[in-house]
């Protein structure tokens, strides 16, 4: 199969690794698929060697796992062991936060999550809330209140899904706190192109009824789509912002491609 990506993740692991622009961070949501394995694992490899062998060829990933439950202090330091010099991971809250207790009376569990993910040192990146689509902008104050009890000194990005935060105070909010608004390519949701902290997190999700299964290869063009967002990501590179940017493997059927894409469509391709 003709993947850049193959070339570019069957290599020695370097002791350290740089992002494939200054200040451009590209990573997929999650590394642990079997469907990859041909383009980005060898076959047979076992799962748990494709974290070792992902961050090979990428400067970041986001971790899905997390959202299903804070995991052990051990996990997340076999995580940092594991990667290179200057990957960084970014984590999701747990949905017992997010969307189980609504940012309502989870203290004790957010200090344990962020405490925990401390554990990944200088290889941690954003810390991701992900709020669902049922949570409207009728609760901005709860989440301004969240945002103000969270431990200082990490970078936190706010992710909503329902149309009610369009044309609200959710950017100067966000400003304030110093944390990104997250900008998705989801159907349910207008692209927003706006940063409100000094760096910016992009998600490329698409829809998983028409992807649910058999990620193995590229199944949908999209580079009128991939060019725009090339267009919002330099314009934040040029301002100096870091961005951290990631693509589900529901968008194009194969996320790795998809990054593939990106990153010819950003040399001019």
């Amino acid at each position: 199969m003709d993947d850049p990506t193959q070339q570019r993740l069957f290599s020695e692991t370097p002791g350290s690794i740089s992002p494939p622009e200054p200040g451009l961070y590209l990573g997929t949501s999650g590394w642990s698929y079997s469907d990859w394995e041909g383009t980005v694992y060898p076959a047979g490899l076992p799962a748990g060697s494709r974290l070792a062998e992902y961050v090979k060829g990428y400067a970041t990933v986001e971790i899905d796992s997390t959202f299903y439950g804070t995991p052990r202090a051990s996990t997340v330091r076999r995580w940092r062991e594991i990667s290179p010099d200057g990957f960084l991971f970014a984590t999701k809250f747990p949905q017992e936060i997010t969307h189980e207790k609504n940012l309502l009376g989870c203290e004790r569990e957010t200090q344990s999550f962020v405490r925990t993910m401390e554990e990944l040192g200088d290889r941690l990146g954003p810390l991701l809330l992900q709020l669902p689509p049922s949570f409207t902008v009728e609760g901005l104050g709860v989440l301004n209140d969240f945002l103000a009890g969270l431990p200082a000194g990490f970078r936190y990005a706010v992710e909503v899904r329902h149309r009610s935060w369009l044309g609200s105070y959710l950017p100067e909010i966000l400003g304030e706190r110093g944390a990104a608004l997250v900008l998705v390519d989801y159907p349910k949701m207008p692209r927003m192109d706006e940063a409100t902290a000094d760096f910016s997190y992009v998600r490329w999700l698409g829809g998983r009824r028409e992807f649910p299964s058999g990620h193995t290869h590229l199944e949908k063009e999209r580079d009128e789509d991939l060019r725009w967002w090339s267009g919002v990501v330099g314009r934040f590179l040029q301002e100096g912002k870091t961005v951290f940017a990631y693509a589900n493997n529901h968008y194009q059927n194969h996320s790795p491609s998809t990054l593939a894409r990106f990153e010819a469509i950003r040399r001019g391709g």
